[in-house]
């Protein structure tokens, strides 16, 4: 009966988690919302030398060609309306026409956004996808700015050799995050730390309080591994997120508020949350990005090399944790659970699963045995010790 409730609670668990993730975003009444049209009818610069706008009024495309010897086409371009915000939904497909790279791998077409802080030193910049070829990549998610509001500009840049770089559509709207998932979420983990101790509780008989040490290890690296994860793009648990629309009078006083002061150039630094021209000029490349993300995907792709022993690592510190605090056997169920809700999670954001996940898996395995063994190294020697002071002998 206690495995079958712990069954019933768990699937609740997992759908409440899905419905929550689902609504996590809502749409604000009035606030900025652009379409790849509404950016070709309200430019107010010529576009910059390879840059042109092509197809009809209602579905223009945005077109970079790249023709020798003019190399690394770069193109920024104004979010009409939109001042400093939080959170935008995107909508997006960029497709290449005989696009051919260049030597570097970041060397083809991508769309990026730079995030200006009013105020701030420099923008910061958030890749949103890239193409080669003649591929078509379309897309939707939420991006977010890294500290505070910020106001977005589009930047596409074309570092190949050859082809074009297309923007075939573009819709861009504000978005916050409801209260469903602002308070609800830390319920949820509330849930989840009882039905984990309780999980704990049913395999070792142990106190309450150390089932609540183990459990509070296993949220917490659900959390940060799984949902909401590592990841910078939020991505929806299967097609889109469900983004209702609520009345404008509940918007919050920072949210997105357009001023008429300052202007947006190629050179200086934004004075003003408006965002309303095209920007031109002789802009550069980037070159290669930092990684996105958590401290867990950038030390995953910083240390390429380390990729196996990260992995074990992962795994095998919070294992140790719970050996330490609740014994082997919940320790050992509980690691297995982390370990394949970590990839399923992948899954379920649209990640997908290959040959690297499957390689994921066994080094998790490596490391849970690594913890076992660590800890059963650690008793024997504990228990082989001589004692500090020897007992005293009657006379």
């Amino acid at each position: 009966m206690r495995l079958a409730i712990l069954a019933i609670s768990l699937a609740t668990l997992i759908g409440l988690i899905y419905l929550s993730w689902q609504h996590r975003f809502e749409a604000l009444s009035g606030s900025c919302a652009s379409n790849l049209a509404d950016l070709r009818e309200v430019r107010q610069n010529a576009a910059s030398t390879g840059v042109s706008w092509q197809g009809s009024e209602d579905q223009p495309v945005l077109r970079m060609q790249v023709a020798a010897p003019e190399r690394n086409l770069v193109h920024r371009i104004g979010i009409p309306d939109c001042g400093a915000v939080k959170f935008l939904h995107l909508r997006l497909r960029i497709a290449g026409d005989r696009l051919l790279p260049g030597k570097e791998i970041w060397e083809d077409g991508r769309l990026l956004i730079e995030w200006h802080r009013p105020g701030g030193d420099g923008p910061s910049i958030e890749y949103i996808g890239s193409i080669r070829g003649d591929g078509i990549k379309e897309d939707e998610f939420i991006v977010s700015a890294i500290k505070g509001l910020a106001v977005p500009v589009l930047r596409l840049e074309h570092m190949g050799r050859s082809g074009a770089f297309e923007l075939q559509k573009l819709e861009v709207r504000e978005v916050r995050e409801t209260k469903w998932w602002l308070y609800g979420r830390w319920a949820l983990a509330v849930a989840w730390l009882a039905w984990t101790s309780a999980l704990v509780l049913t395999i070792a008989k142990i106190s309450l309080l150390r089932a609540m040490g183990a459990a509070a290890v296993f949220v917490t690296m659900g959390a940060m591994a799984v949902v909401p994860g590592p990841w910078k793009i939020q991505r929806p648990f299967g097609d889109a997120f469900v983004i209702k629309e609520v009345p404008s009078f509940t918007m919050t006083p920072a949210s997105s508020k357009s001023t008429s002061e300052g202007e947006i150039n190629s050179n200086k630094a934004i004075a003003s949350p408006s965002a309303i021209s095209t920007i031109a000029g002789p802009e550069k490349a980037l070159g290669k990005l930092p990684v996105q993300g958590g401290l867990l995907l950038k030390a995953k792709y910083l240390l390429e090399p380390l990729r196996p022993l990260l992995h074990a690592l992962l795994i095998m510190m919070p294992t140790l944790a719970m050996i330490w605090i609740a014994g082997w056997r919940p320790a050992l169920v509980l690691a297995l659970l982390l370990s394949i809700s970590i990839e399923l999670g992948q899954i379920a954001f649209g990640y997908g699963f290959d040959r690297v996940d499957i390689a994921d898996l066994f080094h998790d395995a490596f490391g849970i045995a690594a913890a076992m063994i660590v800890a059963k190294v650690y008793v024997l020697w504990r228990t082989q010790l001589p004692l500090r002071y020897p007992q005293k002998t009657g006379v």
